[in-house]
């Protein structure tokens, strides 16, 4: 019990810290609006008692119904539904408010969050469902517990006051209408258990079914999907999952309608006994019209706020299901934070980057990446590193930039322990092309600027890098230059082959004023006199930056420095080029097999 107590305390904390951000006042005036309203719906509940009991009175043919208590009690009867409504629309307006600031806020938490959590958090379809269900639940779902408890709140002093009206015609009737409120409570709360077990199983579901949809409908497989005619395998499989959604759902629907279908039922027959109790009782024939008027008005008003109040409180049990899901996910925190006490980044390098025996394996994965892997990246100096596919390069990549943390070893900067400085900052020394890297449906200008938003997007430095990268001709030659549009997504722009996006993303990398460039095959897109214009006085281009490239085209890294060979997940050969030719072992195997006959 008292550990149920401590989560709906912490649910209720969660929720309002969540309301703060859309305005205390606002809060306030949607509490207040809400109990006035419910104090206007009792008035009009008495007020038209006191219009029937006057119009009974004044029920013979010699009466005057335009007397003077009939038309006040008319008088107050309009004013008070008026009012009423008013305070209704005027209500809607700030919960409608109320639900837009935080609906933003909420999503705007969700994406900080994201952000924030390792890169670990995206190799999980567990984290996957976890971030789906928040985006599913936060849109609303903080300002709509408020809106429940405010109708909660408002059903009951409407259902006090028709309480009051009922038990004045027969005090009889208010075990049956109590029954029925009840037996529709445990109606809608099984309800609400049963859809909430089957949204939970879903998500996985349901991210199957919009993943096939993307495929079926975004420009990136259209052509393998006509040239394949995999459009209705894959249209097949869509609507199987979606049939499987669909059928659950209707199931839940249909338990949910009989059993609402035998409330009704019984609602039905206790106003009926209540009608006849109240005929029965009435002295004249008026005052039983009189009173069967009021019964109809009450019993309409207490089981409209009554199902209104059980519903919200069904809600409001819903509420704390999803939101539990919600605050789940607020609650992940990223394992690579800012330490205590950040050491300062060195201001000139003199050792570089060193790794020594780094030992690295993915979350939930029981194979290595990275084997005892030891590589040195000196100051000023064009490394290279080969290996075939799967042998560890862009896991390396990862570990160096630390997007992950190794599990075992030790990356130095300096001699400083990277774990020691500033993620952030410490990040902002590389200037990074991955394989897969980004290309954003912003202009070319952006594009390049992303890769250091702290230097202007109009300066030198934009120029310079695209011209480092080979990508200045193509985007002047853009139908507005730098500021064209990539991508036909939002808007009228250019689409770029593969080698001319690359060229742009080289150009990103080259932007920012790093220590480390890293270049995860920069040149598998584009053609050999592109590439080899990019590593043409490569040394000249890096000034005093360091530069890691990766490259199964081992023509293009021969002039390096020093050469480390991956396979398996471990440095099996390094030195020069020469070196290793000479050797003639891994390296020596890959160079002759890419030499021409």
């Amino acid at each position: 019990m008292k550990k149920k107590i401590t989560s709906y305390l912490t649910f209720w904390t969660d929720v309002l810290t969540l309301l703060r951000y859309a305005e205390g006042r606002l809060t306030l005036l949607v509490f207040i609006v809400a109990v006035l309203e419910a104090i206007f719906g009792i008035a009009m509940l008495f007020a038209i008692k006191v219009l029937v009991g006057s119009i009974a009175q004044n029920g013979s043919a010699e009466a005057d119904p335009f007397n003077q208590q009939t038309m006040f009690a008319l008088g107050l009867t309009l004013a008070t539904l008026t009012l009423g409504k008013l305070l209704a629309s005027c209500g809607n307006y700030l919960r409608a408010k109320q639900s837009l600031l935080v609906a933003d806020v909420v999503n705007e938490e969700i994406q900080r969050r994201t952000v924030a959590a390792d890169l670990s958090f995206f190799d999980s379809a567990l984290y996957y469902d976890a971030l789906e269900r928040a985006r599913e639940v936060g849109a609303q779902r903080p300002a709509e517990v408020i809106s429940n408890a405010l109708t909660f709140l408002r059903s009951l002093i409407l259902l006090l006051g028709a309480g009051v009206v009922i038990v004045g015609l027969d005090w009889r009737i208010l075990p049956g209408v109590a029954v029925a409120l009840v037996l529709t409570l445990i109606v809608q709360l099984q309800t609400t258990s049963m859809r909430f077990q089957w949204i939970t199983q879903r998500i996985q579901l349901e991210r199957k079914a919009a993943y096939l949809d993307w495929l079926v409908t975004s420009q990136q497989y259209a052509k393998e999907i006509r040239l394949f005619h995999l459009g209705d395998t894959l249209r097949r499989q869509f609507r199987g999952l979606r049939d499987t959604i669909r059928a659950a759902q209707v199931r839940i629907e249909w338990v949910r309608a009989t059993r609402e279908a035998m409330i009704a039922l019984i609602a039905g027959l206790v106003f009926i006994a209540s009608a006849y109790l109240v005929a029965t009782s009435a002295p004249d024939n008026a005052s039983a019209l009189s009173a069967l008027v009021l019964l109809v008005v009450a019993f309409q008003r207490a089981e409209a706020a009554g199902r209104a109040a059980v519903q919200s409180l069904s809600r409001l049990y819903d509420d704390r299901l999803f939101l539990g899901q919600l605050f789940q996910f607020l609650a992940i925190e990223p394992s690579i934070k800012v330490p205590a006490k950040a050491s300062p980044l060195p201001e000139t390098l003199r050792e570089g980057l060193r790794l020594e025996n780094i030992h690295f394996s993915y979350p939930r994965s029981h194979d290595a990446a990275l084997k005892g892997v030891s590589l040195h990246l000196p100051p000023g100096k064009f490394v290279a590193l080969v290996g075939g596919n799967g042998s560890g390069k862009s896991s390396l990549i990862k570990v160096m930039c630390r997007l992950y943390d190794a599990q075992e070893g030790q990356i130095s900067l300096d001699g400083e322990d990277i774990r020691n400085f500033d993620p952030v900052a410490y990040r902002r020394q590389f200037g990074v092309v991955f394989q897969d890297f980004g290309q954003y449906a912003f202009t070319a200008r952006e594009n390049i600027h992303f890769g250091d938003l702290a230097q202007p997007a109009d300066g030198p430095r934009m120029e310079e890098a695209a011209r480092l990268a080979g990508a200045h001709d193509i985007l002047e030659a853009l139908p507005r230059g730098y500021d064209t549009m990539l991508v036909r997504l939002f808007d009228e722009g250019q689409e770029l082959s593969g080698g001319q996006w690359q060229r742009v993303a080289l150009a990103r990398a080259f932007f920012p004023q790093s220590r480390f460039l890293i270049l995860d095959e920069p040149t598998s897109a584009t053609d050999p006199s592109a590439e080899s214009a990019l590593f043409d006085h490569f040394r000249d281009k890096l000034g005093d930056r360091s530069a890691l490239v990766i490259s199964h085209r081992l023509s293009t890294i021969r002039f390096a420095d020093y050469t480390y060979v991956l396979d398996g997940g471990r440095i099996v050969e390094e030195g020069r080029h020469e070196d290793l030719v000479a050797a003639r072992g891994r390296y020596y195997t890959m160079f002759r097999a890419q030499m021409p006959n």
